[in-house]
């Protein structure tokens, strides 16, 4: 999704802090389905980019945020400044109504995915590559002092097989995971469960100093398709090492 780190990145300020003991994720709202989202989630469009519709809807008796995507990308942000070398685990259930037949897994011209889910990671300068840390620096100068060192995506993809990966076609320090691959059934809900310190470590090779957003979102603007998904129960919780 072109600019679409960079767009998002530059909503963080300030941080956000956690939610509770319990779940470092504020509730999508405190009041009934179909209400405005409560702080710190907030819109994340893309400039130039059609917005996708996103509420809140009872689905299932679950209280959930639904994305209707058509040849459109955004998603809903919360921001984060959580420590990351502690075993942070990340959950949520998503379900999706149809596929992007014509996505293209990990390529600049069919980067769209019915459903995904961003967390975004910083990491000391020095410890990343000098061509990374060099660009780093220029768009931190130049468009947001806050924007992070790497991210997590996780995927719901149209090809790819769970267990999938690869870095982003538009930046090396972006890795792509998919968790549903094309025999993933449809409209129905499925769980997922992350650690995202073992997960940083395998695509970055340590973990990160902080963790500073996470993202639910669903794009399709590359190929022009519709989609339809939905996200419930996002938890992220401190676990025991």
């Amino acid at each position: 999704m072109r600019a679409l780190l960079l767009a998002w990145l530059t909503l963080l300020a300030p941080m956000a802090l956690a939610a509770g003991p319990d779940n470092a994720l504020t509730p999508w709202t405190a009041g009934p389905p179909g209400g405005e989202w409560s702080a710190p989630w907030r819109v994340a469009d893309i400039p130039k980019l059609q917005a996708p519709t996103r509420s809140l809807v009872e689905r299932d008796g679950r209280l959930a945020l639904r994305i209707r995507a058509d040849a459109a990308a955004g998603g809903l942000l919360h921001p984060l400044d959580l420590p990351g070398d502690r075993p942070w685990q990340l959950s949520w259930q998503w379900r999706s109504e149809g596929r992007l037949q014509q996505a293209r897994f990990a390529t600049r011209e069919g980067d769209d995915y019915a459903a995904r889910v961003y967390v975004l990671l910083d990491y000391p300068l020095d410890s990343l590559p000098f061509l990374t840390r060099q660009k780093l620096r220029l768009a931190r100068t130049f468009y947001d002092p806050g924007l992070p060192a790497a991210t997590l995506s996780y995927v719901w993809d149209n090809r790819r097989a769970p267990g999938s990966h690869a870095r982003s076609a538009y930046t090396e320090q972006a890795e792509m995971r998919v968790l549903r691959g094309p025999e993933a059934p449809l409209g129905q809900w499925l769980e997922e469960a992350r650690d995202l310190r073992a997960d940083a470590i395998a695509a970055f090779g340590s973990p990160p100093s902080r963790i500073i957003g996470v993202v639910f979102a669903a794009d399709s603007d590359n190929t022009g398709e519709r989609v339809e998904s939905y996200f419930a129960a996002p938890r992220l919780q401190a676990v025991a090492p």
